[in-house]
């Protein structure tokens, strides 16, 4: 009778593992807390250094964009930027880092360039698949 009870209880066991890897239960870091876990921690980060910067037509300003790996190995990532108001160019440098490695992020305002306050995302994609952004934040004012 008990190794009846036992063999049935791990048959129960082995059938909710199975059912909750089948639903992706145990690769989601959104619910981890629940089960009690600790959630998957991201292969890498990324963020903007500087705030915010005031920028005048005919102007530039400089962001530094760190990016830190994990524990994990190392991996190449591909740098972009989007969210730009009207007139403001972009130049990233380099537009491909290794984790643990900075870029910088040059903005440029053309003199015709609008005022306007904006909200710019840097997303860093990795060879692997891996995809993160962080935003920075520009205002350009009226010319002097």
């Amino acid at each position: 009778m008990i190794v009846s009870l036992h063999t049935a209880r791990r048959a129960v066991l082995v059938s909710m593992a199975a059912f909750g890897m089948a639903c992706g239960d145990f690769d989601s870091p959104g619910d981890a807390s629940a089960r009690g876990t600790t959630p998957v921690r991201p292969d890498f980060s990324i963020s903007v250094a500087a705030g915010t910067e005031t920028l005048a037509p005919g102007a530039s300003a400089t962001y530094t964009i760190a990016t830190e790996a994990s524990e994990r190995d190392a991996q190449q990532l591909a740098l972009s930027v989007t969210g730009l108001p009207a007139g403001v160019s972009a130049v990233l440098a380099p537009s491909t880092v290794n984790t643990g490695e900075t870029a910088l992020l040059e903005l440029s305002a053309a003199t015709t360039a609008a005022p306007a306050v904006a909200t710019f995302t840097v997303t860093a994609v990795a060879l692997k698949g891996s995809t993160r952004k962080a935003t920075g934040h520009l205002n350009i004012v009226a010319a002097p």
